[in-house]
Parts: structure tokens; sequence; C-alpha cells
């Protein structure tokens, strides 16, 4: 008789990056009625400390392996199990115990291996909030509000070419955010709240800080704001991974500059858009912002009513 596990090898990369390999394989363990081992989040990373970066990555302390197989069997079973890679597997040839591994690659990661998770985002909202510890899980915020993530740190210096050629970690200019942010407005005919999600200091962001009602959230660890982030009516992002899972988990529509979505990861794409800081958002998209945070409005009286 086989006995089937799963092991997502996540390496040693960013959060947002590390998630898929788990993610695909829990969706994969369901599918199969397979157990899954535990992801080792203890991977000591040099690089945030030499470019001083807020987040020193530490996932260890951030999550729990709550509901998986944790040592001393994932060490046995990694050990003596037959190993085969996802990217090859065939459940019907299995025999013994076979252990699938799921591994991040470093280039075109979602590109080539999303469209496994697509569909699956409120339940892995719910198994990623299992495994993430008690003290890091955020408050509901309650009001409606749009969550801006801006990305520096690492990222390169901004070339408009590369970016809209699909080039990813690119700094977006500040200007963006904020022109994003303002087209919203007008388009829902309020000032709704924003959210500043970023490892920028307060004069990198002096711009969009300016703005009516705009604030940085709160100090708080990576995964903290990742789901801060998914209790969002809207998201304006940077091209990377980490606001996406947050617009996947709990399927918010976003806005992204031209080239920088990586994936879709809304199951109705019209719930996301790209925009190059001119002109008005479609009319389609500021309806499904309105239904984020008024499901039961579908017309623009009832944010007038409220505003």
């Amino acid at each position: 008789m086989a006995h089937l596990y799963g092991y997502p090898d996540i390496g040693r990369f960013g959060l947002g990056h590390s998630m898929l390999a788990w993610a695909r394989c829990e969706v994969w363990c369901r599918e199969n009625n397979a157990r899954m081992l535990g992801p080792r989040w203890l991977r000591p990373r040099i690089g945030p400390y030499l470019r001083r970066e807020r987040d020193r990555r530490e996932y260890f302390k951030l999550f729990t392996n709550e509901g998986y197989l944790g040592e001393p069997w994932r060490t046995v079973l990694l050990a003596s199990a037959r190993k085969v890679s996802a990217d090859t597997a065939d459940p019907l040839a299995y025999t013994g115990h076979t252990v699938v591994v799921f591994k991040n690659t470093v280039a075109s990661n979602f590109e080539k291996h999303f469209h496994e998770v697509r569909g699956h985002g409120p339940m892995l909202y719910d198994a990623f909030r299992r495994i993430t510890r008690k003290k890091y899980l955020p408050q509901a915020l309650g009001s409606p509000f749009v969550a801006v993530h801006v990305r520096l740190g690492d990222f390169t210096r901004f070339d408009p070419n590369r970016v809209e050629a699909g080039t990813h970690n690119n700094r977006l200019p500040i200007e963006w955010y904020c022109d994003s942010l303002v087209a919203l407005r007008r388009g829902l005919g309020m000032d709704m709240p924003a959210r500043v999600f970023s490892d920028g200091s307060d004069p990198d962001l002096l711009p969009l800080l300016g703005l009516p009602d705009v604030r940085r959230a709160d100090d708080a660890e990576s995964v903290t704001h990742m789901l801060e982030m998914a209790q969002a009516s809207v998201i304006i992002g940077a091209g990377s991974n980490f606001n996406l899972w947050a617009a996947f988990f709990a399927q918010v529509p976003r806005i992204t500059y031209p080239g920088q979505a990586i994936v879709t990861v809304n199951d109705d794409p019209s719930r996301e858009i790209s925009f190059r800081a001119s002109g008005s958002l479609p009319d389609m998209f500021v309806e499904h912002v309105k239904r984020q945070f008024l499901p039961e409005a579908g017309s623009s009286c009832a944010i007038a009513q409220s505003s």
C-alpha cells in the first residue's frame, strides 16, 4: 500500500516567493489524500541584515506547522522515503512511502506554477491563518480602506521600458501610487482612507503620506501586514508577490502598474487593472471596489449616501 506525502521545499526566498511551494503542496495534498510535511521555516538569511532591511525574514518566528507532520517524522521520511519532483510526479505510479517535493524556482516562479493554486484562495487563506502564530494575526480592521503597498528595499531603480516589458523587482515612482489613489477616489466619489504598507522611510513616502487621510500601517511583522492588506477593499500594489497573496487570499480588487501584475490572482479578471496614472479607472472595476465594502449596494447612490 502506498503512503503518500507532500513536502514544500520553500528555499531561502522572501516570504511571498516562498509561499508558492507551500500553497501548491497544500492544494495537492488535499486533492490526493496525502499527508503534508511541514515546511522548514528556519532558513538563516544574511542579506536582510547587510541591507539593513526592516524585515529580517525570520519566518520561523512567524509560523507553526500545525496540522502537518513535523519532527522527527519529517526528517525520517525525507531521509528514507522515495522522493519525486512535483513537476514529474505521476499519482498512478506511487509505491511504498513516496514524498512528492514542491520547489520554488528562481525565475518565473508564479508564471510557471500559480495555475496550480488558482481558485483556491479562500481555502489557502484559512490554512495560512492556521499556521500563523496567533500573536501575529491582525485585528479586524473594520472600516473600508485602500491598501497601498510600496516596495522599495532591495528593488532596483525604476526603468519604465523594463517595467512595462514585465521585468519585476523595480521601484515604482511614488507619484504613480499617488495618482492611482487620486484616480480611485475620484471614481468612488469619496476619499476612502488609505493605509501605506512599505519597507521605505517616511521621507521616501512623503508625497503619498501628504495626501488627505493617508497614513502608514502600524509597525508589524510581514505576515501581519500581508493579512491586514487582505482586509482591504482594494489594493494599489508594487510589482511584488507580497501584495499578490493578499489580493489572492481574499479576492481583493487590485491596481498594478503595466507589466507588474506578475499573474492575475482574482478569479474574475475584471477585478484587476493596470494603470499608467492618467485618465480614469474603468467603471466596472470601480463597481467591484464598491461591492467589496458595500456588498449589498450595487449602485453609486449607496456610496453617495454613505459619504
